[in-house]
């Protein structure tokens, strides 16, 4: 039907995608590319030229960029909320958050 909106299919993005789009909203994060709820259009267009650029990839588009920086900023918070919690932290090597097994049982006990 002409009056259904078009739908956007979802990319598949792999973790040298992810820590591109990361840098690329590090490099833009400046009052010029900045709103009040967010990047302005202009950065958002320059973010997908750029993603297009790096990976030959010309299907990429800014929805589909959007939708990948509101996944990434779950696991941004997620990851923050568990490293605040006493007993974890951080392990740079391995990328993951860690506790000993005396903390996480408490939590594994809530939710099992």
């Amino acid at each position: 039907m002409a009056s259904e909106a078009r739908h956007e299919s979802r990319a598949k993005w792999t973790e040298i995608h992810k820590a591109h789009l990361v840098k690329l909203l590090g490099e833009y994060n400046t009052p010029a590319y900045r709103s009040q709820n967010g990047w302005t259009k202009e950065a958002w267009n320059k973010m997908v030229r750029e993603m297009i650029t790096k990976f030959s990839n010309p299907s990429i588009t800014a929805g589909q960029i959007k939708e990948l920086e509101q996944e990434l900023k779950k696991t941004y918070k997620l990851l923050k909320g568990f490293s605040e919690l006493s007993g974890f932290v951080w392990d740079y090597e391995r990328h993951i958050v860690t506790a000993p097994d005396d903390v996480w049982a408490p939590l594994l006990e809530v939710c099992t």
